[in-house]
């Protein structure tokens, strides 16, 4: 019987309650679990016995926080892997992780796989942050990310050869995330975001956005409301925002929320919004589809092609709030144009289920 492929998996976070993507990674490894030998190296986590967590045939949970203390600790757990047999070392955003998992595959043999989907070149890094993501790209043997087009950013903008770039999209499990089905047509009162608040995923767009769309609308769709899922450096200025703007009927700040619990909010919801500066695979939208629930998005990174095609015609140019406030009042208003978003978005997600994925993913060692 053929013995299964071993992997090293360097995860940043694990907490069952966490509010970020991560949750999709947990069901990503149970998953694997039963097809690969998984040695899980986990750099900060809620629980402290490693028998709680079951994502890997060996866990290991670090337990210093102190960075230099941190990076070393870091080195000998994946050394620890390397000489029990694991040559694959995969790292999920995290430099230090990845940085050493590139020296010790290059020393003692293995690959080095690291992910990371994000535009990156649009913004300045601090400078350790700088000298990690650096260290990591050149280190890895891979990096791997979330589509064709975010591979040529990376290609283009840190001179990457491409046969050391490889693809591979975010997924969603779609017997998590479903949609429901409703017996009538329901007037369309609710707009959701979910996501960082921070000027990078736009959360300084916000409220400008709404104030353009009470501006627009007629009397009888005024009464809409914004939720808004999501921790965040600039949840204190958005609060006060509203309330400067005397917007407290149309956006509701409800803070981070469990990715176990957030599908209540897209079940309530009628439009997405992700009027983000910079993404990369983002997996808001993979969740809205999930949902079907239509939506207006930034024209950035991966989301063009990963969008079923009347979803493309509610793209909008990063930054243009006017024309963000327009998209959405259309999708308000044309009901034939709604609804036919929603068939295709539901037929586009597929693609990008769990267990399609689990397979690319395994794909990547072969």
């Amino acid at each position: 019987m053929r013995k299964p492929i071993k992997i090293c998996y360097i995860l940043p976070d694990y907490n069952e309650e966490i509010d970020s993507h991560f949750f999709h990674i947990y069901e990503l490894l149970e998953k694997l679990a039963g097809k690969l030998d998984i040695f899980l190296i986990v750099e900060r986590s809620s629980v402290k016995n490693a028998e709680d967590i079951k994502l890997g045939n060996r866990v290991y949970i670090q337990k210093f926080k102190f960075i230099p203390f941190r990076i070393l600790e870091s080195f000998l757990a994946i050394l620890k892997a390397r000489i029990a047999g694991y040559k694959n070392f995969y790292t999920h955003y995290c430099y230090i992780g990845a940085v050493n998992a590139g020296i010790i595959s290059r020393i003692f043999g293995g690959k080095s796989y690291y992910w990371n989907c994000a535009m990156n070149w649009l913004f300045k890094k601090k400078d350790s942050s700088k000298i990690g993501y650096k260290l990591s790209l050149k280190l890895s043997h891979y990096l791997v990310t979330g589509s064709e087009g975010m591979k040529q950013g990376y290609v283009e903008y840190y001179d990457l050869s491409p046969e050391r770039v490889k693809v591979m999209p975010n997924w969603i499990n779609l017997e998590r995330f479903k949609k429901q089905e409703t017996a009538s047509v329901k007037q369309k009162k609710t707009l959701l975001f979910v996501h960082w608040l921070s000027k990078r995923k736009g959360a300084d767009m916000i409220v400008s956005i709404v104030k353009h769309l009470v501006s627009e609308f007629n009397s009888s769709i005024s009464d809409f409301k914004l939720l808004v899922v999501g921790n965040g450096p600039y949840k204190e200025k958005l609060s006060e925002e509203i309330k400067e703007n005397k917007l407290e009927k149309h956006i509701e700040v409800l803070g981070g929320v469990p990715n176990t619990e957030v599908i209540r909010y897209y079940q309530k919801a009628d439009i997405f919004i992700m009027p983000s500066m910079e993404e990369g695979f983002p997996r808001v939208l993979l969740e809205a589809m999930a949902m079907g629930v239509p939506y207006v998005a930034s024209d950035v990174g991966a989301v063009r092609e990963m969008s079923p095609e009347i979803a493309q015609r509610f793209l909008v140019k990063p930054g243009d709030v006017e024309l963000f406030a327009h998209k959405i009042e259309t999708l308000m208003s044309d009901e034939k144009t709604y609804q036919d978003f929603i068939k295709e978005e539901l037929q586009k997600v597929k693609e990008y289920s769990l267990d399609k994925v689990v397979n690319k993913f395994i794909d990547l060692f072969k």
